[in-house]
């Protein structure tokens, strides 16, 4: 039976696996039809794939928003009984994809139950920020490349933790690398350009460090790149819980590898919150001092470009 699950969250992931379906089954493109369940009935897609075609009997079919295996959404009595008996008795030339872009299916549903029995099933969830340099470093591997685990680090420190941004800042790598496949540090400074994630990742560590100058710098910058003030204070908000458990936790005895494992953070990002110069009590005030902001901003109290450059200022 050609039917596959493939629910989650990493979007490139979903997408590859797509990908490497489309490509086993050996369609021609006219016959990968796509469907959207917020929009089309699942009747359609069950009509489609009993149709028999007029040059080829072979399809896939990529049905987008499969949600009626989540919780928040669920099919009639009529759907389902139709879904069952086509499930029955499938076309073996047909390929039926159900896409779900959603962190996790609802396994106490029959139909969850009886779908993930009979299909292949693959689960494309987030890589844990602790494991992406694992998983880069594979990628590259796999490609004929090959890299150490720090230039790892500064790509991630460039481009963030959007594996989708990665992969396309690697491709331009390879690219730049094609006779020599040794990555270096020197070949990320010179292919992989500086992302706003990365001027929001420098801003946080600027603050972290208390360094003004260098504070005002980036935030000038991600002002003219219009970059909204109330998602660098909910990124900055972050950091300093991180940087406030990590405290916390070394406090409390544990290892940098224990922390790592248990907040399921980048090594890296541990590693510069243990060096923050930050004490407990003045994290623990930074932070109701942000949600005191956040709560000013959105009830029109104050400005938030003012708002969030006055708090910069008093770092």
């Amino acid at each position: 039976m050609n039917l596959y699950l493939i629910y989650g969250l990493e979007n490139y992931l979903i997408d590859e696996k797509i990908n490497d379906i489309i490509k086993k089954s050996k369609v021609e493109s006219e016959n990968i039809i796509s469907y959207d369940l917020n929009d089309d009935s699942i009747f359609s897609v069950l009509l489609e794939a009993s149709t028999v075609g007029m040059f080829s009997d072979k399809k896939v079919l990529l049905v987008n928003n499969s949600n009626f295996l989540c919780a928040n959404k669920s099919l009639s009595e009529q759907e389902l009984d139709e879904l069952n008996k086509y499930i029955e008795n499938p076309f073996e030339d047909v390929t039926i994809v159900f896409i779900v872009r959603e962190e996790k299916l609802d396994s106490r549903k029959k139909v969850t139950k009886t779908l993930s029995k009979v299909s292949k099933v693959y689960e494309c969830n987030k890589i844990d920020n602790y494991n992406m340099n694992n998983y880069i470093s594979n990628y590259i591997r796999d490609k004929g490349y090959s890299i150490s685990s720090e230039s790892v680090d500064l790509i991630i420190s460039k481009v963030g933790y959007e594996l989708s941004n990665i992969i396309n800042e690697l491709e331009k790598l390879f690219i730049y690398k094609d006779t020599n496949k040794k990555i270096t540090k020197e070949d990320i400074d010179n292919v992989i350009t500086k992302n706003i994630e990365k001027n929001i990742f420098e801003l946080t560590n600027a603050i972290v460090n208390r360094n003004k100058t260098k504070i005002m710098e980036i935030y000038n910058d991600l002002v003219l790149a219009k970059e909204d003030p109330i998602k660098l204070l909910v990124t900055l908000s972050n950091q300093f819980r991180l940087i406030l458990q990590v405290k916390l936790m070394r406090q409390g005895g544990y290892s940098e590898k224990e922390i790592v494992t248990t907040l399921k953070e980048h090594p890296y990002r541990i590693n510069l919150a243990m060096k923050s110069s930050f004490e407990i009590e003045d994290l623990k005030k930074k932070l109701v001092e942000l949600s005191n902001l956040d709560y000013k901003i959105v009830t029109g109290e104050v400005d938030k470009f003012f708002g969030f450059e006055m708090f910069l200022l008093e770092i």
